[in-house]
């Protein structure tokens, strides 16, 4: 069903995906810049993939029609965490049996989010083109599967970006975006189209601490490293 849309073979060669050693080294050991142990290991992993990918990046950023910061930026922000396969192969099947057993439709499963750039599974098949609830369990796996293939992943988060500009700026040229729209079209991307647009953007300019801060943070991290981004991408 989706090899209409790239090759979904698992490529067991390619960047090495964050699986459990990765999660302990990071999570469980403090911090430490010389042993690369603790937050120090996480974001040597996130410019490892960043710099391994920067090519496929700058290639489906230009294809959707995106800044490739904003790519980028998305994809530093999401890479590492929870190990990749164990969304693809246990959350995914413990949410499909949970509406199984209880007769609801697959809203729970689809939000489940795989992939190194973590993407729900709904709102990948949405813009493949596929209706979420008529997925069924199997296709499910078969699009989770898909996800961890980095390329696939990539291409799939770049045109869901193209798809969240233009929810909150119709009509425009979204190759060339202002520092405000990446962080409105970053901030949908993590906290979904619920929100209202103008909450977002007060927020931006917002008290530390204040109450609805965090509905820009996605986004404003991304701006706060866009010039480290830039460099890492820029590099040959």
């Amino acid at each position: 069903m989706f090899k209409e849309y790239v090759n979904c073979e698992v490529d067991g060669y390619g960047f090495p995906h964050w699986n459990g050693f990765d999660f302990f080294r990071w999570y469980v050991l403090p911090t430490n810049w010389n042993f690369m142990t603790g937050k120090a290991y996480l974001w040597y992993y996130k410019t490892a993939w960043l710099v391994h990918h920067r090519a496929k990046i700058k290639q489906y950023a230009y294809e959707a029609r995106i800044p490739e910061v904003l790519l980028a930026g998305v994809a530093v922000a999401e890479v590492g965490g929870t190990p990749e396969r164990f969304k693809g192969v246990g959350v995914l099947q413990f949410r499909q049996l949970v509406e199984e057993v209880l007769g609801k439709n697959n809203s729970s499963s689809n939000a489940t989010s795989v992939g190194s750039i973590a993407i729900q599974i709904g709102v990948a098949a949405t813009t493949i083109g596929i209706e979420p609830d008529t997925l069924t369990s199997f296709q499910q796996f078969q699009l989770s599967q898909c996800l961890l293939v980095d390329d696939f992943n990539i291409r799939v988060v770049a045109f869901h970006l193209h798809d969240l500009v233009l929810y909150d700026n119709p009509n425009i040229d979204t190759l060339y975006l202002s520092d405000e729209q990446i962080i409105l079209a970053a901030s949908r991307y993590n906290r979904g189209i619920m929100r209202d647009k103008g909450d977002i953007l007060m927020s931006i300019n917002k008290e530390p601490n204040t109450p609805g801060r965090e509905f820009s943070e996605y986004g404003r991290r991304i701006i706060e490293k866009k010039e480290t981004i830039l460099k890492i991408m820029g590099g040959n």
